[in-house]
């Protein structure tokens, strides 16, 4: 009875150490879906929009999109989730953000799309905050409203965090990627998945530090970052009088756009 218990047990022991190489291998795969795109590829949208290369350091070049109206109210500073690139559905949202009368600037992190150089979490937090530095040339800080949506909420809070935008406005947010990461590998001991990922995006430790008005979208069905991400950050931040969590009912991870909920609060953030 011992040896098949003592089998049974390095198994499961080997079917860890298999999860944790596996993970520790591959986890810039399995958090980014990242899609490149040729130098030579040329973006078609209808509404008007220039496309820009920025230079955050010796290595790296961001390749980023500016959306413009005329008598901009301000500009967004938008970060995008995990997968796809600046080619990908630009233009179904966009016009979000233009038709209200704001300019939006959207970049691409390293590796996706056009944009070039070694990706890393220390990385994409510089090359955050230079975008919102590029934009402080043209706009005060009370015309900058900083936008994230799903992984791109961890990155605009960092930015937030370190600014004083007129506004942050997250879209489907997670407490933190080190909170995620037993959802989706419930196997792993809790002590090794700080030392296994590289990436923290520290949403939580973020929001405290942020000290513009905060606007939350989570839509209570969302499955992929689920909806206590959400009532968790604002039980962090309750005592700020400048916060609002907006439940989209029955709402999904990429659906939340479409519902009028969604659009009221828009209106009413924008103007």
């Amino acid at each position: 009875m011992k040896r098949p218990l003592i089998l049974s047990l390095l198994g499961v022991i080997f079917l860890i150490f298999l999860g944790i190489a596996h993970i520790y291998t591959h986890q810039e795969e399995l958090l980014f879906q990242k899609a490149s795109l040729p130098d030579d590829h040329t973006f078609a949208y209808e509404e008007p929009f220039k496309e820009l290369f920025l230079e955050t350091d010796k290595e790296a070049r961001l390749n980023a999109l500016y959306f413009y109206v005329e008598n901009p109210k301000g500009v967004v500073l938008y970060f995008h989730g995990r997968g796809g690139n600046l080619n990908h559905n630009m233009g179904k949202f966009s016009h979000e953000f233009t038709d209200r009368g704001y300019d939006l600037f959207i970049m691409d992190y390293r590796g996706f799309g056009k944009s070039r150089g070694k990706l890393s979490e220390k990385a994409i937090c510089h090359d955050a905050d230079y975008c919102y530095d590029y934009l402080l040339d043209y706009f005060p800080e009370d015309k900058i409203i900083v936008y994230g949506r799903s992984l791109g909420t961890g990155i605009a809070t960092y930015v937030a965090s370190h600014h004083d935008p007129k506004a942050l406005v997250l879209e489907a947010p997670y407490f933190n990627i080190l909170d995620l990461t037993p959802r989706e590998a419930p196997y792993l001991p809790r002590f090794l998945i700080p030392l296994i990922l590289k990436y923290h995006f520290r949403t939580d430790k973020w929001i405290v530090k942020v000290d513009s008005p905060i606007h939350i979208f989570h839509g209570t069905e969302d499955e992929l970052v689920p909806y206590d991400s959400s009532t968790r950050l604002l039980k962090l931040i309750k005592e700020k009088s400048d916060v609002s969590l907006i439940s989209i009912e029955k709402g999904k991870h990429n659906h939340l756009r479409h519902h009028p909920k969604y659009q009221l609060t828009l209106d009413e953030i924008l103007n």
